[in-house]
């Protein structure tokens, strides 16, 4: 999906300093799925940083292992397992805590936020519900006391309406089925930056969006971006969402990061010969692709 030019005429107003404060530093990344034996690698010596306030675009076709990347960065349950390589975040390496430790990260200083955003809520649950369970549980992380149920109401309000979403009491009465895989999305990167984590892994956010709410949704990712100076990785297979809002791109191809850069290193000059057949795919009936 081609997204038009309407964010870009505005996202350097939504574009903060970007800080050359790595909040995430990984390196020489191998990741293997052991059932499999014979040494069968799923990442292979991955390395890239993420800066403070910086969107930085990781793109690659299906089955190249930007997925397996978010999943193994923030150590969700897989049939992964890392072979070698650190994940430095903070003043940690991710790679080696204890899941105890890991859960005191999750949710607070690193948000992940999933692709198919249906099937990361429950059915049998109102949205609302779901909604108040999530910002009391960031409450506790925060050692916070409880909001009073009006005060939790308001913020859920206010959440909703940053994002564009209408009539609060009646989505909070519905259930996820009742609202539309926009929606979702929206309540959930809203969710995801109200903690205002070091980093948040967007992982196909506006795959299967038609163009009007994938503009929104990246429109709302720019504005979060600036009040937060939240670290971002936007994984995504289309170059024109890359091209809207990010600072840096890194390629992956076979679970490896063959280039990165800038946008106009990378569009206007790629090195890797997978790199230009993508950047010529998208961009050869347009002229200048860079910043």
């Amino acid at each position: 999906m081609a997204v038009n030019a309407s964010v870009s005429a505005d996202k350097t107003d939504h574009r903060p300093h970007v800080s050359e404060e790595p909040v995430l530093c990984v390196q020489n990344l191998s990741v293997g799925i052991s059932k499999r034996g014979h040494g069968t690698n799923i990442l292979k010596n991955v390395s890239f940083s993420v800066n403070k306030g910086e969107i930085l675009g990781l793109v690659g076709e299906s089955g190249s292992g930007k997925s397996a990347l978010a999943k193994t960065i923030v150590r969700l349950e897989s049939p992964f397992d890392i072979i070698s390589g650190t994940i430095r975040f903070r003043d940690s390496n991710l790679a080696n805590l204890k899941e105890r430790e890991l859960r005191k990260i999750r949710g607070r200083h690193i948000s992940l936020v999933m692709q198919n955003p249906h099937k990361t809520m429950d059915p049998v649950f109102t949205m609302g519900y779901q909604l108040k369970e999530v910002v009391r549980a960031h409450e506790l992380m925060e050692k916070q006391p409880a909001s009073k149920k009006s005060l939790l109401l308001s913020r859920i309000h206010g959440f909703l309406k940053d994002v564009g979403i209408s009539s609060p009491d009646l989505r909070l009465s519905q259930y996820p089925h009742e609202w539309s895989r926009g929606m979702i999305q929206r309540a959930q990167l809203i969710m995801g930056f109200s903690v205002k984590p070091d980093l948040l892994i967007l992982d196909e956010v506006t795959s299967a969006l038609d163009p009007t709410i994938c503009l929104q949704i990246l429109d709302i990712i720019l504005r979060l971006r600036k009040s937060s100076r939240t670290g971002i990785i936007l994984i995504t297979h289309d170059l024109s969402v890359v091209r809207e809002i990010c600072d840096r791109v890194a390629v992956m191809k076979n679970g490896e990061i063959v280039e990165t850069g800038t946008l106009k290193e990378v569009f206007e000059k790629p090195c890797h010969p997978y790199t230009k057949r993508l950047v010529a795919a998208v961009f050869e009936d347009e002229g200048d692709v860079g910043k």
